[in-house]
């Protein structure tokens, strides 16, 4: 899930004191990541792509393209097919084993980890 999408439903960040600190959690995605301690995909994603997967689910991002001397919005229908494409991107890395998430995990809240 992006940290942005978790962010929106956090009723846009307000909601964030609740579960952690973003700054902190974030950053301790990141050291987690470049100390190699868990399995992390580079998507390697254009521009726009990259904006919208960073920006909440209903957001649009808007583009001025030069050349036709307009500006594009990309919204939620786009974003929803980068996100099914890099669920594909996923599955594919994962090639029949699950990404390790990393050691000391907390156990799920829910059995299963449902919600």
């Amino acid at each position: 899930m992006p940290l942005a999408t978790l962010t929106h439903e956090l009723d846009g960040g307000a909601r964030w004191p609740e579960v952690g600190d973003w700054e902190a959690v974030t950053a301790d995605l990141l050291q987690l990541i470049q100390d190699r301690e868990c399995d992390a995909l580079s998507l390697s994603l254009p521009d726009i792509a990259r904006a919208l997967v960073c920006s909440a689910p209903h957001s649009e991002v808007l583009v001025y393209d030069p050349a036709a001397g307009r500006h594009q919005a990309y919204g939620p229908a786009e974003r929803i097919e980068i996100l099914v494409e890099v669920g594909r991107q996923l599955a594919w890395a994962e090639g029949g084993c699950a990404l390790w998430p990393g050691e000391g995990l907390l156990v799920p809240a829910t059995p299963g980890g449902a919600k």
